[in-house]
């Protein structure tokens, strides 16, 4: 997986999976960034993608079917998907590249987006152009998700941290109100207002949305 070391340059490693009887091959599991924390973590470098998704339905540990909208599905964000159903890719994940890997927390999410900057974007304050896939940061609107990797990486080597879709996070909504889930990011539908570092929304984690895709953090 690509890790950054202290001077932020990346460094190329090797992300293998392991299952009963083959190797998946790396383009079905995410690439990982080592995100500066203590304790470190890796992280997505991207949203999990329908490809990336497909191969944990092909083994059974994840539902399949979700609807792409017509948008395409490939390396765009998978979409339509669950707080339930991220866990559990999040889990599967975890027999893949034997390390233990989940939904980031709330802090955690923050911490990598905002990419070492204390401004509301990892470029600035404002949301500029060209940066991000959300309803105002373009000057042609983008109607739905774009394949991730579209916009620039944050300095730590993360995409689509701004935009293309929300997010889920292990996060409760607020304490004893678990039912609900935070979620992230922002998205192409969403003003950039809800595209900051800290911005926040829900979502009911029994239910999916086009809006609101996954992304997973893993720890050895």
């Amino acid at each position: 997986m690509p890790r950054v070391n202290t001077v932020g340059r990346l460094k190329t490693a090797v992300f293998l999976a392991f299952c009963v009887c083959c190797s998946a091959r790396a383009a079905e599991l995410p690439a990982m960034i080592e995100v500066p924390s203590s304790p470190p973590i890796s992280m997505s470098r991207s949203e999990v993608t329908f490809d990336q998704w497909q191969a944990c339905v092909v083994e059974g540990a994840c539902k399949g079917a979700q609807d792409d909208h017509a948008w395409g599905r490939g390396s765009r964000p998978v979409i339509n998907v669950s707080w339930a159903d991220a866990r559990n890719y999040a889990a599967w994940l975890s027999t893949k590249t034997r390390q233990r890997c989940r939904l980031p927390s709330e802090a955690e999410w923050e911490h990598a987006a905002a990419g070492g900057a204390t401004t509301a974007y990892w470029w600035g304050e404002g949301h500029g152009t060209g940066m991000a896939n959300c309803r105002d940061c373009n000057a042609d609107p983008i109607y739905g998700s774009r394949p991730v990797g579209s916009f620039p990486a944050n300095p730590y080597g993360l995409v689509d941290m701004n935009g293309n879709v929300w997010e889920w996070t292990d996060d409760c909504w607020t304490a004893g109100a678990c039912g609900q889930r935070v979620i992230k990011g922002g998205s192409w539908y969403y003003y950039s207002a809800n595209a900051t570092v800290r911005a926040r929304a829900r979502n009911d984690a029994q239910q999916g949305s086009y809006n609101i895709g996954i992304r997973v953090v893993c720890a050895r």
